[in-house]
């Protein structure tokens, strides 16, 4: 099933901020990847499965998390615009150590590991398009990182307020929370203060 066209604008409206393509490039890139539409509530990947593909997510909310002592921890969200999937697991082709479901129902045009390694020889600019999103990626964590050594969870909460304020609306209390490294009390508590200022 080849994108929509719709879904295949939107894409290539990212794509184009980052590299330039010609006409033949794009007929390759759009063969390549597949559109799919995915219920909400669907673990894309499971810990110690390896991740086949990447997702470019065209519409829907995904979240990444962990799995210990029997609660689950939130460790990243992706919405629309970005690429989803357990990026570690995939360049690596070894068993991921987190896993990934959609919180909305998604629309994403998903590409395979090996559909992508083929893709990469066809149209070298795919190279620089990876780069590209995988410093992106980089720059993102780095800043998690850093919230969470210098920050308090009422300040990465503000961030989330200025920021990505969409997640707010989007995500469930007790997903932000572990986000966020607080417990869901802990977070009403937050956003009561926040809201009485």
């Amino acid at each position: 099933m080849s994108p929509s066209t719709d879904s295949y604008k939107i894409f290539q409206q990212m794509v184009n901020q980052l590299v330039s393509l010609n006409d033949t490039d794009w007929t390759r890139v759009e063969a390549a990847f597949v559109e799919k539409e995915i219920s909400r509530k669907t673990v894309l990947i499971s810990a110690g499965m390896v991740a086949r593909e990447v997702y470019f997510v065209v519409e829907g909310c995904l979240r990444l998390y962990y799995e210990k002592d029997g609660t689950d921890r939130s460790a990243f969200f992706f919405t629309e615009g970005s690429f989803a999937g357990a990026y570690d697991s995939f360049v690596t082709q070894t068993p991921s150590p987190h896993f990934v479901e959609t919180l909305e129902p998604c629309r994403v045009l998903a590409v395979s590991f090996d559909t992508l390694q083929r893709l990469y020889g066809q149209v070298p600019a795919i190279n620089e398009l990876v780069r590209k999103v995988m410093e992106h990626r980089f720059v993102e964590l780095h800043q998690l990182f850093t919230a969470f050594i210098l920050d308090s969870p009422e300040e990465r909460y503000q961030q989330l307020l200025v920021h990505h304020p969409d997640l707010l609306q989007r995500i469930p209390q007790h997903h932000l929370a572990t986000y966020l490294g607080i417990t869901p009390i802990s977070l009403s508590r937050i956003r009561k203060r926040i809201m009485s200022r």
